[in-house]
């Protein structure tokens, strides 16, 4: 199991799927979203298993 961090709150989601897959599977949007694993920004493409996913909200607008 993965585990996605959104404000705070620790989602398990299962290995084997993309962070995009997972994060619309929890009813949010991928888009709106910038991936950290270790430190590191990760693409959204990128396939879970077993990382911690740490989701930062993106605050857009004009």
């Amino acid at each position: 199991m993965a585990i996605l961090v959104v404000s705070g709150k620790r989602e398990e989601v299962a290995d084997g799927q993309t962070i995009s897959a997972a994060v619309a599977d929890l009813g949010l949007h991928p888009d709106a979203y910038l991936y950290v694993v270790g430190g590191t920004p990760v693409p959204m493409d990128t396939v879970l298993s077993g990382q911690e996913v740490r989701l930062l909200r993106v605050a857009s607008g004009g």
